[in-house]
């Protein structure tokens, strides 16, 4: 998802609470940082689908200002608020969808 999303590993551990290195070696889902990880994955398919698919699309919408969210959403992703700000966003246009 990370990839997909045009985020680094460095970044994606900062979402998800982790050292980039810990990150192929998997996550509990049940952990804190499988958490995160889930979240963000939730993100990765609301935009999916919003975009239909287009890779491209999806790294613009992560690293362009967005008024709606109040921010970037590959930096606000980086603290718990604004993941799950991102997040909700991305879910009511979802279902508008």
């Amino acid at each position: 998802a990370g990839r997909a999303l045009g985020i680094s590993q460095v970044v994606l551990g900062k979402v998800i609470g982790k050292d980039r290195t810990s990150i192929p070696r998997g996550l509990e889902p049940t952990s804190k940082a499988g958490e995160l990880a889930l979240l963000l994955i939730r993100c990765y398919r609301s935009l999916y689908v919003l975009v239909g698919g287009k890779a491209a699309d999806m790294k613009h919408w992560m690293h362009t200002e967005n008024r709606h969210t109040g921010g970037v959403p590959a930096e606000q992703i980086q603290s718990v608020q604004g993941l799950n700000q991102v997040l909700e966003y991305l879910d009511a246009m979802r279902g508008k969808v």
